[in-house]
């Protein structure tokens, strides 16, 4: 047997209950399009800042009654390299294209640290002896995980926003 918590007389009232679902969804669509997507997006490009190829970033927002979540990933050209270091990559072989060797050193200091994700000044040189080659086993690259320490970092900021944001609505469906 349902309980009647309030009787709703006026339309409008009615209305919004029946829109809530919607009215929600909008309202935390566009705080996190205002407050987190700004920051989620600096974080990343502080990431990429002295790269020479930089993806450009957007995001994604999903509200769903079980899930709510924003997603930022790279675009543009150069979001495949973004990837690679972000997530990693396995073992593979890698053959020349344009020319008939490949030309390369063997040691290389990466421009970004992986844990926390910051950038390091004066990082990002080749070291090592000049190496030719027809083809390369190369062994794959560790993840960086830029992402996932940018998201831990901001998920506090995202779940307060979340919370006063269903207390905003909450509050208007009131008046």
């Amino acid at each position: 047997m349902p309980i009647l918590l309030k009787n709703i007389r006026s339309k409008k009232s009615r209305a919004q209950l029946l829109d809530l679902n919607n009215i929600a969804r909008k309202a935390i669509e566009q705080a996190l399009k205002d407050k987190i997507e700004p920051v989620l997006i600096k974080s990343h490009n502080l990431i990429v800042a002295d790269w020479t190829n930089k993806p450009e970033f957007q995001t994604r927002i999903s509200v769903r009654p079980d899930k709510i979540s924003m997603t930022v990933f790279p675009a543009g050209p150069n979001a495949g390299i973004y990837e690679i270091v972000d997530q990693g990559s396995p073992p593979h072989i890698i053959k020349p294209v344009r020319a008939k060797l490949l030309v390369f050193r063997l040691g290389y200091k990466s421009r970004t640290l992986a844990r926390p994700a910051r950038t390091v000044s004066g990082g990002g040189k080749a070291t090592g002896d000049v190496v030719f080659a027809k083809l390369v086993h190369h062994p794959g690259s560790e993840a960086r995980e830029f992402s996932k320490v940018i998201a831990k970092d901001i998920e506090p900021q995202f779940k307060t926003l979340i919370e006063t944001t269903f207390r905003k609505v909450s509050k208007q469906l009131e008046e």
